[in-house]
C-alpha cells in the first residue's frame, strides 16, 4: 500500500464535519431549526415510531446520554415526546410537528446532496459506498 498523505480517519472525520456544518448551514437559511445531530433522531422516529431510547441510540450510532440530550432538545422543541412505558423506560413518538417538519427537511436534504455530490457519477457513489461498508464490517 502506498504511503499516504493523510489517515482515513481524518479524511473522513473532516468530510463528514463539513457535511454536517454545510447542512446546518443551509437549513438554517431555509428557516428550518433542526441541526444534523438532532435531524438525525427525528428521521429515525419518523421511520420507526414509539422506540426506546436505547434503540434509537442504537439506530444513530450514538451513546444513550447523546441522544437524550437531543430527545431534551427535540422535546422543547415539540417534535418529539416521551412516553412512559415502565419505571425506567420510555418510549419515544413524533409528535405531529415532527412528522409536518421532516418532509420539508428531507426535499432540502434532498437538494443538498445533489450540491455537494456534484461531479460525483453513480458507479463512483456506488464504488465509495461499497469501500465504506467494508471498512465498517472489518471493524466490526
Amino acid at each position: 500500500m502506498k504511503e499516504r498523505k493523510q489517515t482515513l480517519g481524518f479524511l473522513l472525520g473532516r468530510a463528514s464535519y463539513a457535511m454536517a456544518a454545510n447542512l446546518n448551514s443551509m437549513l438554517k437559511h431555509e428557516g428550518i431549526d433542526l441541526p444534523h445531530s438532532q435531524y438525525v433522531v427525528l428521521k429515525v422516529l419518523y421511520e420507526k415510531d414509539g422506540i426506546s431510547q436505547q434503540e434509537l441510540a442504537e439506530r444513530v450510532y450514538k451513546n444513550v446520554a447523546a441522544v437524550k440530550r437531543t430527545l431534551d432538545i427535540l422535546e422543547s422543541k415539540g417534535l418529539v415526546k416521551r412516553v412512559p412505558v415502565t419505571m425506567r423506560k420510555n418510549s419515544i413518538l413524533i409528535t405531529e410537528e415532527g412528522k409536518k417538519l421532516l418532509p420539508q427537511v428531507l426535499d432540502c436534504i434532498k437538494n443538498w446532496e445533489e450540491s455537494i455530490l456534484a461531479g460525483i457519477g453513480s458507479r463512483e457513489y456506488d464504488t465509495f459506498e461499497n469501500v465504506l461498508n467494508t471498512i465498517y464490517k472489518n471493524i466490526k
